[in-house]
Parts: C-alpha cells; structure tokens; sequence
C-alpha cells in the first residue's frame, strides 16, 4: 500500500501550487478533512487573483450549487435523492462556449445536505456575484426556511429568478421583504392580482412574464434601466401617461430599454397622443441591451425628453400580443 503524500510537510509556496491545480470540486473534498487544511485553502483562496467565482444556488428537483469560473466554466454540484447518481461526474460543452462539470452528491435529506454545501462553499470561497434561482413550487414547505438560511449566508444578492406554476404570492413577498437584490430579478412565477411588489429602487433590470399583478402605480416607481414587461393589465390610455411622464422626466430616469404588452392594438392613437416624430426606415441605430448585447434598430417613432434625451420607439409581436419596445439613446 502506497503511503499518503504529506502535503502540509511542503513549503506554503508548494501548497500554494498545489491548490491552485485543483478543481473546486477536490477543494472542496479536500477542506473537508480537517480545520487546518480548511483554513489553509482558506487564506489562499481569499488573496489569489485567479480563484474567483460567480455562485449560483438553484432550488430545483436536485438542489444546485454552481460555481462559474472564467472562459463560461461551470462547476455543478447537486444534490440528488437517487443513489445511483451518488459520485456521477458528466462534463459537456454547450453553445456560445459554455462548459458544464457536474458532480452529484446523494442525500436521503436534500435541502439539509444543501445548506451544508452551501456553507461550506461561502466559507472557503471568494465571489464577485452571488446568484439565486428559485423554483418556488418544488420544496413549498421549506420556503421560508431557504429564505431564512440564504439570508444568514448573505443579506444581499445580485440577481434573483423566480419560477413556478403554483400561486405562492406569500413565499415570494418573504422572499424579497428579507432579501436585497441589488441588480437584476427574473420572475416567470404564477402570482395573485393583487401581489404586493416590495423592492423597486435596487433593480437594475427587471423582467416579469406574467405581470398581471403590476399596477400602473408600481411602474412608474421602478428605477432601473432595462425592463421587459409581459402580461401586464395596462391601458393605452396609461401607456400615453407613462410615456409623457417620461418626456417630462417625471418617471423612469434611469430607462435604457423597455419592452412592455400593448392590450389594445387597435388604439394606437391613443398611446401616441403627444409629440412624436416618425424616422425614415433607412435610418439604422444601434442600442445596448441587458450584459452589454447590443441590437439594432431601423426607423422608428422617436420622442424626446425635455433634457434632450431620445426614446426610439418600435412595434413587435410576440405570438398574438403585440408588444412596445423602447429604446433610449
């Protein structure tokens, strides 16, 4: 039998080199194993340039704990109740360059084994964003208590997906009454009518699909910069009434790009009673949109705002619902 190679016997520089050849998932095994060498990786991945990560942690089926890396390097690890997959390790490359290196762990317990990994990873990691999504309709009767741990591990978060079938305006509201996000939400969830929306001045982008809960007074106290809007109750009559109050710069400031359903596409006159102009379809412009993709535009109805700022307005479908699109320059 071969002897274990005494890898804290080595010069710290060695061990250094050592841990920087390794994947997250040995790192992980490996701090694992005792107080000292968890504080060692510690301590080296917290001052290394080159270890850092953006976390995902994703409330599905299998709970995930992913860890991107530089060149669209994913590292999975998740937790499964199946014991045939318990150490099954898949690698796979997928479009726009995206690589894929999953590890599933057996759990007779998932959520417990979650948060355990959770910890662990927050504890000896260093991340520049930290990423929920959340399908909402999976563990129901654990909600809150994910809340409540994902909290203690970080009181803020950058971007937040909410999905699910099931109506669950409660878990949703405790979720963003306990937990800031600071830059992007994604909400493809079933909500009420009357859903409360308790964050608007901390979202850089927003996108809800269905927003049949957004009243028109709740728009107009969003903040941030690129919106997509789908399902919405609203009236030509208040989109005229958001658009003026843009124009006068009552309202949305901040606004690079709107996307947002027109109910009536017969009432076009309607939205558009208030200075406009019409630009020739020869003339081409080139906006930027969410993660600095850009798009471009032909024509157009543009408006202006009273400090000189142009919105290019155009018309698209999506399926049979005809949607406003904006772009300011």
């Amino acid at each position: 039998m071969e002897k274990p190679f005494p890898l804290f016997r080595l010069p710290r520089l060695a061990i250094e080199e050592v841990i920087s050849t390794m994947s997250p998932f040995e790192i992980i095994n490996l701090s694992k194993t005792s107080l000292k060498i968890k504080y060692v990786i510690k301590c080296f991945l917290r001052t290394s340039r080159n270890s850092q990560f953006d976390l995902q942690l994703i409330m599905n089926k299998e709970p995930k704990v992913s860890l991107r890396g530089s060149e669209k390097m994913y590292f999975e690890l998740k937790i499964t109740s199946d014991k045939t997959k318990n150490g099954m390790r898949i690698y796979k490359e997928c479009l726009y360059n995206e690589k894929f290196d999953t590890l599933w762990i057996y759990s007779e317990n998932l959520i417990d084994e979650w948060m355990n990994l959770v910890k662990t990873v927050i504890e000896i990691f260093k991340f520049e964003k930290q990423i929920v999504i959340f399908h909402i309709d999976k563990f129901p009767t654990r909600n809150k208590a994910i809340v409540d741990f994902i909290k203690s591990q970080t009181p803020s978060i950058e971007c937040c997906e909410f999905q699910g079938k099931t109506e669950t305006d409660e878990d949703v509201e405790y979720f963003l009454n306990n937990i800031n996000i600071t830059n992007g939400l994604s909400m493809t969830v079933k909500l009420s009518d009357h859903f409360n929306f308790p964050q608007f001045n901390h979202l850089n982008s927003c996108s809800l699909d269905p927003a049949n809960w957004l009243t028109f007074n709740q728009f107009i106290q969003f903040k941030g910069s690129h919106l997509c809007i789908h399902g919405s109750p609203f009236t030509s009559y208040e989109l005229n009434q958001f658009l003026i109050l843009w124009m006068t710069s009552q309202c949305h400031q901040n606004l690079r790009f709107l996307i947002i359903n027109i109910n009536d596409p017969q009432s076009l006159v309607t939205i558009f009673n208030l200075p406009f102009e019409i630009i020739n379809p020869n003339v081409e412009r080139i906006g930027r949109v969410s993660q600095n993709d850009t798009i471009t535009l032909r024509g157009g109805i543009d408006i202006k705002r009273i400090d000189g700022v142009t919105g290019t307005i155009h018309f698209k479908w999506r399926g049979d619902k005809m949607l406003l699109l904006m772009m300011v320059f």
